[in-house]
């Protein structure tokens, strides 16, 4: 399967980047803000970035996404995050921090969570005969709330789980 063997592939590069990343000697390092802005952007990009390579992975392989596999590859990431952690207190001039742990977990549970609902709202939408990708995309940006289009807008009750319905003319002042 190429996609499979893709996404895996990607999926094991990305994960060498973060041990080279935390390789890095902590005079290599730069830390050139006091509050430390940059680590903590890099944390949550590279560990949001790694769930998503891990699901999409997993879908590449014909899995279909589900709450067991947003469970698995949190716990993966998270304890993905725990092992560079130790491996960057042994590397001179750094430490390990819980405080990372805990920002590389919550990066990987709200990227994986938040793809999983993504994949969840684009099947419900499929489902309920709304193929066309701007109804998908209004239904998921709407988050099934009335929106107002021109002097038309949308109301509850058509989309699956309280969505958006039928089409109804009226004032926007109303």
């Amino acid at each position: 399967n190429i996609s499979g063997i893709g996404w895996s592939s990607a999926t094991i590069c990305w994960m060498c980047l973060i041990f080279y990343l935390s390789s890095l000697s902590g005079h290599e390092v730069s830390q050139p803000f006091p509050l430390k802005p940059i680590p903590l952007i890099g944390h949550i990009v590279l560990f949001s970035g790694l769930a998503a390579l891990l699901l999409l992975a997993i879908r590449g392989w014909k899995f279909e996404i589900n709450l067991r596999w947003v469970i698995t590859v949190a716990m993966f990431s998270s304890l993905f995050g725990i092992s560079d952690e130790y491996h960057q207190s042994f590397v001179t001039g750094r430490h390990a921090s819980i405080v990372d742990v805990l920002i590389d977990s919550i990066s990987s549970i709200v990227t994986a969570t938040s793809m999983w609902i993504l994949v969840v709202l684009l099947r419900l939408a499929k489902e309920n005969g709304h193929r066309h990708r701007e109804t998908v995309t209004l239904y998921i940006l709407t988050l099934r709330l009335p929106i107002p289009i021109s002097s038309t807008y949308l109301t509850p009750g058509a989309f699956p789980m309280g969505g958006v319905s039928e089409t109804r003319k009226a004032p926007l002042n109303e």
